[in-house]
């Protein structure tokens, strides 16, 4: 195996290490009937989820008669949220593969994600994940977020990595926003809610983008998992 150009790796958790989808989509829905929002379909959550769940909240609900009520159904969410983490989890393929692998190889490694602190450590737990990982950089309601400069200078201090040293990996222009915001490297897979051609056409610095993890790892870390 060639050694790796990288010391250090920020992983996105949704859409690229984990499936989180369903629990996203079960709770906005139980959240969105109480105040007697349309539930909106799970593709729908999953092509408009990444930029945390203010972001996501606003997204959907633009347009409509309940867009001013954005931040409190974020708020009602995240107080919900815990009931529903676990529906439906899974591991993205090779993703426990991938972070054994690096690890393996003596390459720090992080999750980088604009989820809640308290459910990425439960998600990565319960995929057996966070023993790979020598630090989770998560959110809470109004803290900084991914692609803002000051949550990726943040993630690199965790990681203990300089960003010339560093490669985010992620699944959408989010993660390939933070990257570029500090010259960090990116690649992607499209295991998210974009489609390949999308992440070439709107992340054009990004180092690859791959169909899944087992791909990025031979492309970008020269590794066969």
């Amino acid at each position: 195996m060639a050694p790796s150009k990288f010391k250090g790796a920020l992983f996105d958790l949704d859409g690229t290490l984990a499936d989180n989808y369903s629990a996203i989509h079960l709770c906005t829905c139980e959240v969105f009937k109480r105040h007697g929002i349309p539930a909106p379909t799970r593709q729908r959550i999953v092509s408009t989820v990444g930029g945390s769940i203010l972001i996501t909240m606003k997204r959907l609900l633009a347009g409509t008669q309940f867009a001013d009520k954005y931040e409190q159904v974020a708020s009602e969410y995240l107080d919900i949220y815990d009931n529903f983490v676990f529906c439906d989890l899974r591991a993205m393929p090779y993703s426990g593969e991938i972070l054994k692998a690096l690890k393996a190889a003596g390459i720090r490694l992080g999750c980088f994600t604009n989820k809640q602190e308290e459910a990425a450590e439960k998600v990565l737990e319960r995929l057996g994940l966070r023993e790979h990982l020598d630090c989770v950089v998560a959110t809470t309601l109004h803290s900084p977020r991914k692609p803002d400069p000051r949550y990726t200078q943040m993630a690199l201090r965790a990681l203990g990595v300089e960003a010339s040293d560093a490669v985010c990996i992620g699944d959408s222009p989010f993660d390939y926003k933070a990257a570029d915001s500090c010259c960090v490297a990116c690649a992607l897979v499209s295991t998210g809610g974009d489609s390949r051609e999308s992440l070439v056409e709107n992340c054009p610095r990004a180092i690859g983008v791959y169909d899944d993890l087992r791909a990025l790892a031979k492309g970008v870390f020269s590794v066969e998992i």
